[in-house]
């Protein structure tokens, strides 16, 4: 009896890891991240028109209402994420999420990306977007 309970708990273990790991290394279209990322950035715009200036954070953005949330953004290899993190330049850190450079000394100033140093199924990094 033992053995059938320790032999079905191993089962059970295996389908659960071959289920997590089938989630894990897949991702959404790269279309789809591209339009998530268009629309961070095209409230980024419009924060920036009104204010004359990128925001200092991007949480600035979505208080200021131009936002309601940040997309769920889910890469391969990568865990879902719907965080925009601040950072101080655009090096890429492979986090799989979204990153927004808000050091205003930085040429890149202003800008989100995507923070991931794998490549998309037809080759481009995700952090070229």
């Amino acid at each position: 009896m033992k053995r059938k309970f320790a032999f079905a708990a191993a089962a059970a273990a295996l389908v659960l890891a071959a289920a997590w790991l089938t989630d894990f290394s897949s991702g959404m279209d790269p279309q789809e991240a591209i339009r998530k990322l268009s629309g961070l950035r095209m409230s980024l715009a419009l924060y920036a028109m009104e204010g004359k200036t990128p925001p200092a954070a991007f949480a600035d953005v979505i208080g200021a209402g131009k936002l309601e949330e940040a997309p769920t953004l889910k890469l391969p290899w990568h865990l879902r994420s719907a965080r925009v993190r601040d950072v101080p330049s655009r090096a890429v850190t492979d986090t799989g999420g979204w990153a927004y450079v808000n050091a205003p000394a930085d040429p890149d100033f202003g800008q989100v990306f995507i923070d991931c140093s794998h490549r998309d199924p037809k080759g481009r990094f995700w952090s070229e977007f």
